[in-house]
């Protein structure tokens, strides 16, 4: 607990560029033609010339507005009724004036007449990295299965007698490396379990499994992991011959959960932080 890393974050988390890239310049041209509604005072007319003329545009509307869906459910609520209609962006219906209606009343055509951008390309390109961070939580994890492999690779490195493997099955642990894990996962899912990591010693024929998670803050999610993990070692993993289990967790997020982690510690042997793996604990764990 007291030699945790406060983060996982490298600077690869922010922004993925490749992705803003590719997104804006999969429209760039339509963008630049809708440059053209730019400052327009007659913006209403305008729009439906442009759009009766080259319907194909209406499909960015929805990242104009820092949307991803191709098609919105749009509620209508006066005193007397409720009631919704569907605008489908990517296959557009000849009812031009319902998209630009929605365009009016969710404030696009103000935001287009009054000049607030010159490029609608920057502007999406701002908005693509606005709804990247959505992205971030996922490429946290990523992040997290990056550090376990450059380690792993170190591993094998100083330990030539040692291989390793990322996102591996029992299935393919038999197959690479003729070792028995039993399959901790329920049977009505398919594909096997995928364990993080898996360090294969030539020596001993042993597998070490290896999960790994990091948790920036607490919830509900960190008790659960560690009854999930607890359990799989306990039932399937503690008693089957040739396989060892490591556990590789960090994060202040163990701060608010302390009390999992310690029941953990009662079932799991080998429950290791970053610092731990960067002082050797993974190397003496797989040569023991």
């Amino acid at each position: 607990m007291k030699t945790r890393f406060p983060t996982n974050r490298t600077p690869n988390y922010w922004v993925n560029w490749k992705k803003v890239n590719f997104n804006v310049s999969d429209i760039e041209i339509k963008l630049n033609t809708m440059d053209y509604l730019v400052g327009k005072n007659d913006i209403k007319n305008k729009a439906y010339t442009l759009f009766s003329q080259q319907p194909d545009l209406i499909e960015i509307i929805p990242i104009l507005i820092a949307c991803r869906d191709n098609q919105i459910d749009v509620l209508r609520h006066s005193a007397s009724e409720l009631s919704y209609y569907n605008l489908n962006f990517a296959k557009p219906d000849d009812d031009l004036d319902k998209y630009i209606e929605f365009m009016e009343e969710c404030g696009l055509l103000d935001f287009l007449k009054n000049k607030v951008t010159k490029s609608l390309v920057d502007y999406v390109f701002g908005v693509e990295v606005g709804l990247d961070s959505n992205g971030r939580k996922n490429r946290s994890g990523t992040e997290n299965e990056n550090i376990l492999e450059n380690n792993l690779k170190l591993v094998v490195k100083h330990n030539p007698h040692c291989q390793y493997g990322t996102q591996e099955t029992a299935k393919s642990i038999k197959q690479k490396w003729d070792v028995v894990v039993p399959e901790a996962l329920d049977k009505k899912r398919k594909g096997g379990r995928r364990y993080d990591g898996v360090i294969y010693n030539t020596k001993s024929h042993k597998v070490v499994i290896i999960e790994t998670n990091f948790y920036g803050g607490g919830g509900s999610k960190l008790k659960a992991v560690a009854g999930e993990f607890s359990e799989m070692y306990r039932n399937f993993l503690k008693e089957a011959p040739d396989v060892d289990f490591v556990w590789i967790s960090d994060g202040p997020g163990w701060n608010a959960a302390k009390n999992p982690m310690h029941d953990a510690f009662e079932v799991i042997p080998n429950i290791i932080n970053l610092q731990m793996v960067n002082d050797g604990f993974l190397t003496d764990i797989i040569n023991k």
